[in-house]
This record gives C-alpha cells, structure tokens and sequence, in this order.
C-alpha cells in the first residue's frame, strides 16, 4: 500500500493510471445498443474506477536549524535541502463497489473500497565555484587551489504514503427526486513514510593570518526519518443523487452528485529520529574537524495516541446511463480533520485531504 509514484506528474502516469477505466469504458460503449435494449432493472451493480487526486497533511518537512540561519547564502542559490522534500503532486489509485438492491425493495446494500499511493524521490545538488583568494594570488598561498574551497549542497528526500478507505452501507430512496440517504461503516487507513538526508556547506569565508588568507567553511550534515500512520472506523451517513439533464430510460445524460459525514474512533501513530552534525573547518586558528551534535543522535519514543477523527466529503460529476450502465467522470473531495501526528519533536495534528478527478464504469447484472 506503500509504493508510490514519482513527483512532477508525467503523460505515462496518467496513462497508466486510467488504462482499465478506458478499456472498460470502450467495452461499454461497444455494447451499449445491446444493454439498452433490456429495459429491466439490475439487481447488482459492480462499478470500477480510477482517480488522481492531491494529498495533504500526511507528514511534515525536516528543517533543521543552520536553514534559517544561513538562509540566502551561495549555496541554496539553485535550491534549498525543503525543496528535496516536496511531496509528490499526485497520489493514484483504484475504487471498486458492489450494490445490491433486492427485488420489490428500495433499499440498496453497498460496499465500496478507495485505495491510494504516492511516492516521491527528489534530489537537489548545487555547488558554487571555487573561491579565489581575497587580495589577489600574491595575498595568500601561491599554491592555494580555489576549486577545494566551494560551497554546495546535497540533499535527497523521499516520500511514500498510503491510504485505504473501505464504506459498508445500507440506503434507502428518500423521495428528494433520485436521491438516496445512506447509513453504513467507514474504515480508513493511512499510512507515510518519509526521509531526508542533507550535507550542506552554506558559504565559505577567508580569515587574514601573518599576510596570509585561510579558509574559514562550516559543514552540516542531517538526516531524519519518519512513519506515521492513523487506522479508524466509525458510522457513516451519506446523501447522494442525480438529475436528469438529457434522454430517456434507455439513454440518458445526469448531473450526478453526493455528500457525506462519518466519525472515525482510532490510533494517532508516529515515530521519528533526525541528528543534525557540525564540521567546522578554521584555517585561521588552525582547528580543524570540530564537531558538534545537536538534537536527537538516538530516536525519541514513539508517540501513540487515541483519536476521534470527524470526516466530511463529497462529489459532483456527470454519467452517461444506459439501462444496466453508467460511464461516470467527476470530481471528489474528502477531508479528515485531525488524522494525523505530524510533528518533529512534539505531537502536533493536522488534517489529511484527498481531492481530485475520478472517471468510473458500472455494469449492471441480473434484473
């Protein structure tokens, strides 16, 4: 569930991400003459579908100290060590349902699934050139060689996340026009596993020594790791309907659209380690390899918390309708507030997102 996509988002990804819907899509279509002509209702419909949407709020950016500090020196000039951290800008995924709707009733039983995963690796590399001597060549040592004394930085993140959502429902027609009002269990998971690694030599100054120029250059290096991770179940509600906007009961073109509601009773987990080291290198006083350790060189116990997480969604879109098919495209939001543990050194919560476009087929059997 953890496997993820490369950031930015190419052709081949959204190819590949919608190849099953547009087959099922044209298998469809083929056959819809044939579909239309059997005017009964289904008892059972099995959708499928695809979607890309943006994610948020599953982890957090490791911004160690000496960024602030050195903030807009030689080194970042093409890019900072958060840049290699930039989440990628689309998750992918896969969504199925079966409903049943049993004969002479109104009442539909449903189970659906929404799965997702992203996966980013980034990597920003940067060196200035080397720094000749202040004062001109006869100011320092003849042999002094610029190309040893540059400022850089090198740094590679990576990001996987996941998140799985699973909806058992029981609805029934409420008499709003085609509308039908849900009650059911939701399930979520979400999952993030994130890493940074940084060596970063901000800038490099010179220090006069007896005529003499030396290298005055401080070297960072910090890593961090992280995973986290929120599990819930809870009731749902939902409301969802469609207006006709064109044809008749064998073909027909809708406004589709849906909102719903649950609360999720589960577990707020994260666990993260970073050490962030100092190099100092001071020709003028002739110390050199000074080193000093700040924050966490061992990884902090790991935070695990109960958590009653509130989730508020929903989606508007379009459907082709046949009499057992429908060929959907639409977009979709959910938002659960509070899920998960995104904090550094401290717990600190924050909501996880999920929006974007979605194109889906259902067929009809029986009826």
């Amino acid at each position: 569930m953890s496997e993820l996509i490369n950031h930015p988002l190419r052709r081949d990804m959204l190819r590949h991400l919608l190849t099953t819907v547009s087959a099922l899509t044209l298998c469809v279509v083929a056959a819809a003459p044939a579909l239309a002509e059997d005017a009964s209702r289904p008892a059972l419909w099995v959708e499928l579908g695809g979607q890309l949407e943006r994610v948020s709020g599953e982890s957090a950016v490791f911004a160690p100290f000496f960024l602030a500090a050195h903030a807009g020196e030689p080194a970042f000039a093409h890019g900072t060590p958060i840049d290699a951290q930039a989440l990628p800008r689309y998750a992918k995924g896969l969504e199925g349902k079966i409903a049943f709707t049993p004969e002479g009733s109104d009442w539909t039983f449903s189970a659906g699934l929404l799965y997702g995963r992203s996966n980013g690796d980034k990597r920003v590399q940067y060196q200035t050139p080397g720094k000749p001597l202040p004062g001109g060549f006869f100011a320092g040592n003849p042999n002094y060689d610029p190309a040893k004394n540059v400022a850089f930085t090198d740094t590679r993140g990576k990001d996987r996340e996941g998140h799985l959502i699973l909806d058992f429902k029981a609805g029934k027609d409420v008499g709003l026009g085609a509308a039908n009002l849900s009650l059911g269990i939701r399930f979520a998971q979400f999952t993030s596993e994130k890493s940074a690694h940084m060596r970063v030599r901000p800038d490099v100054q010179f220090t006069q020594v007896i005529g003499l120029y030396l290298p005055y250059m401080s070297t960072f290096t910090a890593n961090a790791e992280s995973k986290r991770s929120f599990t819930g179940i809870g009731p749902s509600i939902s409301l969802d309907g469609s207006t006709k906007l064109a044809g008749d009961s064998r073909k027909s073109f809708t406004f589709d659209w849906g909102a719903s509601g649950a609360v999720l009773f589960g577990r707020q987990k994260a666990g993260v380690t970073h050490e962030t080291s100092k190099i100092i290198w001071d020709g003028g006083n002739f110390l050199y390899h000074t080193n000093y350790v700040y924050d966490h060189p061992y990884a902090p116990p790991a935070r695990n918390h109960s958590r009653v997480v509130p989730d508020l969604g929903g989606f508007a879109g379009f459907s082709v309708r046949y009499s057992n098919a429908k060929i959907s495209l639409g977009y979709r939001a959910d938002f659960f507030f509070g899920a998960m543990d995104t904090g550094i050194e401290l717990r600190k919560t924050a909501n996880v997102g999920f929006h974007g476009p979605f194109a889906t087929v259902s067929v009809g059997l029986g009826g």
